[in-house]
């Protein structure tokens, strides 16, 4: 069997609720109640998606020595499309901010302290340990470094998948907040600033780029959340089905998500999710959106856990021998692990993090002041 079948993609969504169920019997995580559940509900598998889609880039890799983009259109899109639904996620909730703020003023400083604190601890506890672990296989001694041609792969890069590309379009979106808000209402000169500023140090020669681009289509979906009829359509049967058309055409008709038509299908199918269309209630559920809760953990520590497998448990050379079948039961055997340290990261870390928001705001207000 190709290793590339469908098959294996969605044994192992199945197995990964049936194992998250498992898990919340014993944390009991309670999702957090949002305006939009069908996205709450939708993120999980997003993230679920992406280590799916490197999980198969692996194989290759392991085979060959090339990281490349998988052959199939299926596990490119579960890469590629799913990062374009989380630009579109965070355009909608911010974009949504902004509109509010003509009657629920933008603490500005208050945001950017919630941006840090749900980023940074989790982003930097990663690369701490990825740094670490690099400089023990290289210099250490005790484990041999690795032979070509895994080598000519950055070795961070091999460690969190590549997936911190993406933090870097997230951070300039923030950035240029200040500005896009300027259409809603008047905004502090100093954070009118701090946004240039920002934007001139991080550079912007990417603002026009398809992922910059794929922010807008958030925008866009809380446009449309005005509109009763959208609203209506899309908690329809149709608004389901059209949702469900627009992903399953954009994945089977294109290559890649990162084109104009796969962009416009994936904002429709954004679009009609974002206000209302629940997959006929799967993404209503508490567990998809216990699945939502944590996201950032299963997408910046599925890279360590697979490249930690690979590297110390099976070893790269016994992995390159393993048929299709076994590998990806491996792979399987590797999702109760993703899953329960995705559980104690967003407990231990990500939840401490977040309760600091008020506080730490108050003061920086204080010491400023």
């Amino acid at each position: 069997m190709n290793y590339l079948h469908p098959v294996f993609a969605l044994c192992l969504f199945l197995e990964a609720f049936a194992v998250l169920w498992l898990i919340n019997q014993w944390f009991r995580l309670e999702p957090v109640s949002g305006h939009a559940p069908e996205i709450d509900g939708l993120r999980g598998l997003l993230a679920f998606g992406v280590f799916v889609h490197h999980a198969s880039i692996w194989y290759f890799f392991l085979q060959t020595g090339r990281w490349v983009v998988p052959e199939s259109r299926l596990y490119t899109h579960l890469g590629q499309s799913t990062v374009s639904l989380f630009f579109m996620i965070t355009g909608f909730l911010f974009f949504g901010k902004l509109m509010n703020s003509r009657s629920v003023p933008i603490d500005w400083l208050r945001l950017y302290v919630s941006r840090c604190l749900r980023i940074l601890p989790l982003y930097l506890l990663v690369m701490l340990m990825g740094a670490v672990l690099i400089a023990f296989i290289r210099y250490s001694g005790w484990l041999e470094p690795m032979a070509q041609p895994w080598n000519e792969k950055s070795l961070i890069g091999l460690f969190t998948a590549g997936v911190t590309w993406t933090l870097s379009y997230e951070w300039k979106f923030y950035y240029a907040l200040p500005l896009w808000a300027l259409l809603y209402g008047r905004v502090p000169l100093t954070w009118l600033m701090f946004s240039l500023g920002m934007l001139f140090i991080s550079g912007i020669s990417k603002a026009l780029d398809i992922h910059a681009l794929t922010f807008l289509s958030g925008a866009l979906a809380v446009a449309l959340k005005r509109l009763t009829w959208w609203q209506q359509l899309s908690r329809s049967v149709l608004g389901n089905l059209l949702a469900l058309f627009a992903l399953v055409a954009a994945v089977v008709e294109f290559d890649s998500a990162y084109a104009f038509w796969s962009l416009i299908l994936l904002t429709v199918f954004f679009c009609l999710i974002s206000n209302g269309a629940g997959c006929w209630g799967l993404l209503r559920t508490t567990l998809a959106r216990v699945f939502g809760e944590i996201t950032y953990s299963i997408y910046l520590l599925h890279g360590p856990v697979l490249f930690v497998f690979f590297r110390f448990g099976l070893d790269f050379q016994a992995a390159a021998q393993l048929t299709p079948l076994a590998y990806w039961l491996t792979i399987a055997a590797l999702v109760p692990v993703l899953l329960l340290v995705s559980v104690l990261s967003f407990r231990w870390i990500e939840q401490p993090s977040m309760r600091k928001v008020s506080a730490l705001t108050a003061w920086i207000q204080r010491t400023v002041a």
